[in-house]
């Protein structure tokens, strides 16, 4: 058994798997686009190759540490402020 502390990164070829069933578990048929054809607005290729970085961001920005006494800012700000900024 294979022990490691950082996980192996999965291929173009695992990826691609992945990418064709989510986008056909939410109803979207790639297949009715060209496989690889430059003038088309938007091909199979250039749709999983984008997928495939979209995916290996996500996995780069999930393993940001975030400090747990660091202040996040608020889109709005909590009502007692209204009384604690001393108007």
């Amino acid at each position: 058994m294979q022990s490691s502390d950082t996980p192996v990164q999965p291929s173009d070829d695992e990826l691609d798997r992945f990418i064709r069933t989510r986008y056909a578990l939410v109803g979207i048929d790639i297949s009715v686009l060209p496989v690889d054809d430059d003038r088309a607005p938007m091909d199979q290729a250039r749709l999983l190759a984008h997928a495939r970085s979209i995916l290996r961001q996500e996995v780069t920005a999930a393993d940001f540490h975030i400090d747990p006494q660091d202040t996040l800012p608020q889109p709005y700000p909590a009502p007692f402020t209204a009384w604690t900024e001393g108007n």
